[in-house]
């Protein structure tokens, strides 16, 4: 089943969390395993099969990036497991300046990584909101390009957390 029919939200980028939430909770108590622990083999497999396609639906439309490569799967382009390399060298000139700034921090610099973390959260805001533009418009293989910056955005940020942790705690 889809995943948007399956919440009964449209199959669109832009997903309210708070519907998505209540939407979660309501499916589970409907199918949760538990439910079903008097019943035959049967119907206790089928439970945890709903159940499990119910949290693997949550996680994908809850997550952004996660939300953006389904709704390309769903026009038919399957990105979630390429490792196709961009071809944008701008943005991979870029990446090699992030991470060169990443390398350069030590623990004095603080303030210039809390400002290097605003740009890039905003960066990731960005690609979002072009991710949005370019799946209303079915522009599917630009869509594509921005998903694999926007993947890239995400594991910098988790890089920069884990530098953060390392250099302040």
């Amino acid at each position: 089943m889809n995943y948007f029919e399956l919440f009964s939200l449209p199959a669109t980028f832009s997903v309210d969390q708070t519907l998505l939430s209540a939407t979660y909770r309501e499916l589970q108590k409907q199918y949760h395993p538990d439910k079903f622990a008097i019943c035959s083999d049967s119907e206790r497999l089928t439970a945890m099969q709903k159940s499990t396609e119910i949290n693997d639906a949550y996680h994908t439309l809850k997550n952004s990036c996660l939300r953006a490569q389904y709704l390309l799967l769903l026009a038919g382009l399957d990105i979630a497991l390429e490792q196709r390399t961009l071809q944008d060298t701008n943005f991979l000139m870029q990446q090699m300046e992030w991470r060169e700034t990443i390398a350069s921090f030590t623990e004095d610099d603080e303030h210039e990584i809390e400002r290097f973390a605003e740009n890039i959260h905003k960066q990731v805001i960005d690609l979002e909101s072009l991710i949005e533009s370019q799946l209303s418009l079915n522009e599917i293989e630009a869509a594509a390009d921005s998903v694999r910056k926007l993947k890239f955005m995400l594991k910098l940020q988790i890089e920069l957390e884990l530098l953060e942790e390392k250099l302040f705690d």
